[in-house]
């Protein structure tokens, strides 16, 4: 009796404390609702003023024991109980009192502007959202480029040289030079300087060597290899912004050689909440969704005959598994162990893969990326 004279001096829904609400609902209500119409564990809690049905001490009730509330057989109720127990389950009784529900309500009518509390500036960088320049190895075009110049400028000196000889010749009435190739000239130049062409040999010899021997060094290295996945994951996102340990996807790196690609099942461990993405909204975790077979509309799964209201992944559920494509191929001869680097040598996957919270999609990383 205390609670409906408490209720009929002033309504569940007016007069609540709007930041102890926000830390009311954080605390007891977050896991399952949201402050929107969306779906997370449980259906999302906008508009339930204006939806809500019975009585304010009912609400404060289904709240505080759901069983209860149902036990009344209230008319609302039951039609709650039959359209979501169901597929939800019972929802948990919270320990809060009908103040803490009237400030929870007060928050639920007025929860933030997340757009525009939102930072736009998260600290973290993405390399591939960065202009850059192409940066490539220019010594051995500069090389033939003064290979050329000098070549030029050999050529042209001999000819000059030849003329002045034969102006010279005529002059004091000698016979001109007689005719001959570039090539006869340049054995007879090379002749007459033979320290200055062994040390020109040599250089080149030497430049061979060393260009030869770096090619051979890259055979079977593939630096900065970069495929293209089915779905745009951001490395940056997750590791950087939202502070994802690399291994809660890569768990198996952990336990086996192989670091492993994280299932759908995985993913969903947060995209059942997270459905719409930073960069490219619910395209690419509508991906995901149609693999496992998800409904983010009613926060259930489908099975085999396209009947939805599963409230785990069913087996039955024919969805395309999507093909993420190999970034890292040892050659045959290698074992390498993820288990061993990671739990006995201690090692984070950034001193092998390099600085994946800057990057988009995975990558092999430079040996200099690396070493830095």
């Amino acid at each position: 009796m205390l609670g409906a004279q408490d209720f009929s001096a002033q309504s569940i829904w007016e007069g609540g404390d709007v930041e102890n609400g926000q830390s009311l609902f954080n605390a007891n209500c977050a896991s399952c609702h949201l402050v929107t119409d969306g779906v997370l564990a449980a259906p999302g809690l906008g508009g339930i003023a204006d939806r809500w049905g019975s009585s304010d001490e009912l609400l404060v009730q289904w709240i505080q024991n759901p069983q209860g509330a149902a036990a009344t057989g209230d008319a609302y109720i039951k039609s709650l109980v039959e359209r979501y127990v169901g597929t939800y389950g019972w929802m948990s009784a919270q320990a809060v009192s009908a103040d803490d529900v009237r400030d929870i309500m007060a928050y639920v009518q007025n929860p933030p502007d997340v757009a525009a509390t939102a930072s736009t500036d998260s600290g973290c960088i993405n390399i591939d959202e960065i202009p850059m320049e192409e940066e490539s190895d220019s010594s051995t075009l500069w090389f033939i480029i003064l290979l050329v110049m000098f070549l030029l400028i050999a050529m042209s000196a001999s000819g000059v040289n030849r003329q002045l000889t034969n102006t010279l010749r005529e002059r004091d009435g000698q016979a001109q030079l007689e005719d001959s190739s570039y090539l006869t000239r340049l054995r007879g130049w090379a002749w007459n300087n033979m320290v200055f062409v062994s040390i020109l040999g040599v250089f080149m010899v030497a430049f061979g060597v060393v260009k030869g021997y770096q090619g051979l060094m890259d055979v079977g290295v593939y630096e900065g290899y970069l495929p293209e996945q089915p779905v745009k994951f951001i490395h940056s996102v997750h590791v950087c912004e939202n502070e994802v340990d690399c291994k809660y996807c890569h768990h198996s790196a952990y336990e086996s050689k192989h670091a492993g690609i994280p299932s759908t099942n995985v993913c969903m461990n947060c995209h059942k909440a997270v459905k719409e993405g930073s960069r490219y909204g619910e395209v690419e975790i509508g991906k995901i969704y149609a693999a496992i077979g998800f409904d983010p509309e009613t926060g259930t799964y489908f099975d085999g005959e396209g009947n939805n209201g599963h409230v785990a992944p069913q087996a039955s559920f024919g969805g395309e598994p999507i093909k993420w494509n190999k970034v890292h191929n040892l050659p045959d001869h290698v074992y390498f162990s993820h288990q061993q680097h990671v739990v006995v040598g201690g090692l984070q996957c950034q001193n092998c893969h390099g600085d994946v919270e800057t990057w988009s999609a995975g990558r092999i990383a430079s040996v200099d990326h690396i070493n830095t």
